[in-house]
Order: C-alpha cells, then structure tokens, then sequence
C-alpha cells in the first residue's frame, strides 16, 4: 500500500513539473510571436482623395473622356508584413460631381462632339453620384527612403437612384488600382493614385461605314491626388 501511495505522489508531481513546464514553454513561445515583425499591432489610417474620373469608351474613333471631379473621405487599416510590406485595405465614401453636358440648346439637341453618345452625357451631367469604394492593395516599402509604392484591387458600389436611372445606378464594378507616395511629415503622406475598371459599365454595337457591326464598351477609370493621416 505505501508503495502505491509513493508511485502516486512521484506520478503527480511529474505531471504537475511537465505541466508548468508546458505553460512556461508556451508563455514563452506566445511572447516570440506577439513581439515578431509578421504580427507587429495594425495601424489605421483617415484619408481624402481629390481625382480626375472619366469614362474609358472603346471601340469609337474619337470619343469624349466625359471628365468630371471625384472626392473621396475613407478610412484604413495598414498591417505590416515584415519589414518593407503593408498590406492596406479601408472604406472609402465618394462623390462624382456632375460636369458640363456637352449639349446645348433649348433641347440640347446641339453638341460640338460628333462621337458623343447621350447615355453616357447624361450620367456624367444630370447628377451627382454617391458610391463606395472598398480598396484592397500591397504596398512595398523601399529601406532608406519616404517613398511607398502599392499595387491593388478595388471594388466599387454605386448608389441605387430609382428616380433617375442611368448606366451607374447601382453598378458593381472591379478595376486595377496602383499608386505611388511620400512620408510628408512623421504620420503624413501624400499620393498619386490610378484606377482603371475591369468590368464594363455600358456597352453595345453599332453599324460602322463599312456596314460592318462594332463593338463597344465603357470602363471607369480616374486619377487622383490623396493625403493620409496614420494614427
């Protein structure tokens, strides 16, 4: 009997000295990880965005960009990976300003575009535009410099507007999004940005001189200027 009672004490504290061991092994192992580069703490970002947008139309001669201003105001989360990469991502809110039509007129039956299709002048003419947009991109870091260079995805999402409907009312879209910039000050940056869409927004046929049938699309596309705070 009191070799039994031994054997179980000599069992217990054996198991009770592996299981302390495990847990300060584990502690340890855990602290590694959570001090490493690869899970250093997110940062998060405010941005505004001012940009040049225009409609991409293929597949006519000499068609008009249909160029009106976007703004932007979005926020950001940033995690590094390692020591030169930080993959980005965010939420941005936007406003397409509606510009000029190129028609004119008492019924803006007149125009100085020949190519110009009214489909597309309306869009950009009749009202204002809110959407979303949701970049997704992976920025490199090159040591000794303020510059960061970034390449990306980004997925748009027009409002729906049932009282004026035209080809970006509640359109989806995903289009190539790449940019350059520059550390300002300590948690300032300034960037140029480009996006061209991949997805088409309109698109048809036609009957060319030749009585041959032509395609054509339309994509989005802008250029932009953007200042971001880190914090």
């Amino acid at each position: 009997m009191e070799l039994i009672i031994t054997y179980m004490k000599i069992y217990l504290k054996n198991n009770l000295l592996t299981t302390v061991s495990f847990l300060f092994i584990s502690q340890l192992c855990l602290a590694q990880i959570l001090n490493s580069d690869f899970n250093k703490k997110l940062r998060y970002t405010r941005a505004l965005g001012i940009a040049r947008s225009t409609f991409d139309v293929t597949g006519f001669p000499s068609s008009p960009d249909y160029a009106s201003l976007e703004l932007r105001l979005g926020a950001g989360i940033v995690k590094p990976i390692g020591k030169y990469f930080e993959l980005k991502s965010g939420l941005n809110l936007g406003l397409k300003v509606k510009r000029k039509s190129y028609f004119f007129g008492p019924s803006k039956q007149f125009t100085y575009e020949p190519w110009v299709m009214l489909s597309l002048d309306e869009a950009a003419s009749s009202r204002n535009h809110f959407f979303l947009d949701i970049p997704l991109t992976l920025q490199f870091n090159p040591p000794k410099t303020r510059i960061g260079l970034k390449g990306g995805l980004n997925f748009r999402f027009w409002a729906p507007n049932n009282d004026s409907v035209d080809v970006l009312t509640a359109r989806q879209e995903i289009g190539l999004l790449g940019g350059i910039s520059y550390n300002l000050f300590k948690k300032i940056n300034i960037g140029l940005e480009h996006y061209y869409g991949l997805t088409d927004i309109w698109g048809g046929s036609y009957t060319g001189n030749n009585s041959q049938t032509i395609q054509f699309h339309v994509r989005n596309q802008f250029t932009q200027i953007t200042i971001e705070q880190t914090f």
